[in-house]
């Protein structure tokens, strides 16, 4: 078989890439490919973050793609299921992914944005200023929480959580299941969860199921609420979030995934709204899982399942292409 890694070249793939080949003297393997690159129309497997939607069909031989993350929403699911491509991803962020969640809302709770920009500008706050309760900063602890999903993410979030003594209340869609670690109970009713929490996380991958899933009138009913999205973009109304968050419905954000990228180069709004001008809002630009830790990872659990399906066909954690996740 003909196998083609999108990978970078002079980075930690490298050497894994030169090892399997030697593993696997039967394969050709090809390191570094452009999606552009002649070798391209004729892989039978392909390694690979994110590429234009034309280079993952761009080979009638292809049979599996590997990637080091684990959201597949920027494939062509419909395209790729049809030809009967499988797709192996992994799931080695989650633990990170949810101690930034974590982090981006003790940093709203606890004024550290607000209190680090005033002194840098030699603004003081505080006990040693003699200011008074105007100053304080809030603890999370005790504090009721809803996770919206109980995957891997939600269920490492439950686990931290408990550490502040913080009530866990998860929301899946489906019954029938034992309640995971961390959490104290399960909702099936979005509306009941989002009632009876005042931090609500979003951990769900991008499907049909869930774009939209907080609406606009679901956002602007959500007073005093302090709103946590390292999910997707799409799963929060966007029109809905600057309106609760500009209105002072929501208490706060703290968000991770946005709704528009930089086309090219570094410089872009996340929003067509002014979200980002917003005072209540703690930013953070869609690296929730980007952690040197969870990226040694990733490649180590990629490489080993290019290794096992080598072997034997077959490897854990296929994505469910009509899912979406």
């Amino acid at each position: 078989m003909k196998i083609g890694s999108f990978m970078p070249l002079r980075s930690v793939w490298d050497e894994r890439i030169e090892a399997l080949a030697l593993e696997f003297p039967e394969h050709e393997f090809f390191h570094g490919l452009k999606p552009d690159s002649p070798e391209a129309v004729e892989l039978d497997i392909l390694i690979a973050g994110r590429l234009p939607g034309h280079a993952y069909l761009s080979s009638s031989r292809l049979k599996v793609i590997f990637q080091p993350f684990t959201g597949i929403n920027h494939l062509p699911l419909q395209s790729l299921a049809e030809r009967g491509v499988r797709v192996f991803n992994v799931h080695a962020n989650a633990f990170d992914v949810a101690e930034r969640a974590l982090a981006l809302t003790l940093a709203f709770y606890g004024r550290v944005v607000e209190f680090h920009d005033d002194l840098r500008q030699e603004k003081w706050h505080g006990f040693w200023v003699r200011a008074g309760a105007e100053d304080n900063w809030d603890s999370i602890a005790g504090r009721t929480c809803a996770i919206l999903g109980t995957g891997a993410i939600g269920v490492e979030l439950a686990k931290l959580l408990k550490a502040f003594s913080c009530p866990v209340i998860g929301w899946r869609r489906k019954s029938g299941q034992d309640v995971p670690e961390g959490f104290d109970k399960i909702c099936f009713d979005l509306d009941e969860a989002l009632g009876e929490a005042e931090i609500i996380f979003v951990a769900l991958p991008a499907t049909a199921l869930t774009e939209g899933l907080l609406s606009k009138e679901r956002l602007l009913a959500m007073k005093g609420k302090f709103l946590v999205n390292v999910g997707r973009g799409s799963i929060v109304d966007e029109e809905g979030l600057y309106e609760a968050l500009r209105q002072g419905v929501l208490k706060g954000a703290a968000i991770d995934t946005w709704y528009q990228y930089p086309p090219s180069g570094k410089i872009g709004a996340p929003s067509r709204f002014p979200i980002h001008t917003l005072q209540n809002i703690i930013l953070s630009p869609h690296v929730g899982g980007a952690t040197h830790q969870a990226s040694a990872r990733a490649v180590g659990i990629t490489i080993d399942k290019i290794r096992q399906y080598l072997r034997s066909g077959e490897c854990g954690t296929e994505a469910d292409l009509k899912a979406a996740y």
